[in-house]
């Protein structure tokens, strides 16, 4: 085989290692068929190098401290805060987009994140728009439709994205509201 035509496939399989088109054992072995044990040692510390890097985990931290960093800003600005309903409502809104935004952004990188980062944003939803109703008057029967809303979102979402732990939510909170209801 002449050396340009070796030389384009090492290239492909090296691609496709990197991609991860084909296991990465499967890689290797090719790797070594095609270059015949000459870059063995070459791909060995390559191998040990691709660790995750200090840069995806700090991403990754500072993804996870940015959600809860956005909920406690959301407790803070309903609770400790005079700003107008329209700035709290804005803010519960973007605080909401920011952490699904970085949900649906990580979701092929750390899986684990993203199912934090989607409690997150569900959280933040739902206490934004229970304290928005609860702004404008007593009203059990208006807060009883925003509780149902938010866990009928939660429960469609689940089904569509099959996370099970949003249709469990969602299926209970519509219970428990309906009960709350009907009780009150």
């Amino acid at each position: 085989m002449d050396e340009e035509r070796k030389e384009v496939i090492i290239n492909e399989i090296k691609y496709w290692k990197t991609n991860k088109m084909l296991p990465e054992h499967y890689c290797d072995f090719l790797l070594m068929l095609y270059t015949e044990g000459e870059e063995a040692e070459e791909v060995e510390s390559a191998a040990t190098i691709e660790t995750p890097s200090r840069n995806k985990k700090g991403m990754l931290l500072g993804m996870l401290l940015l959600a809860f960093i956005s909920i406690g800003l959301t407790c803070i600005i309903i609770y400790f805060t005079s700003f107008s309903l329209l700035v709290q409502t804005l803010s519960h809104i973007i605080l909401s987009i920011l952490v699904l935004t970085m949900a649906f952004y990580i979701k092929r990188k750390d899986l684990i994140l993203f199912h934090i980062l989607i409690c997150v944003g569900a959280l933040i939803l739902f206490l934004g728009s229970t304290n928005s109703v609860m702004s404008f008057k007593e009203n059990n029967l208006l807060l009883s439709l925003t509780i149902l809303l938010n866990c009928a979102v939660w429960l469609m979402a689940g089904f569509y994205w099959r996370l099970p732990y949003l249709k469990w939510a969602g299926a209970a909170g519509i219970l428990l509201a309906i009960l709350f209801s009907l009780l009150t």
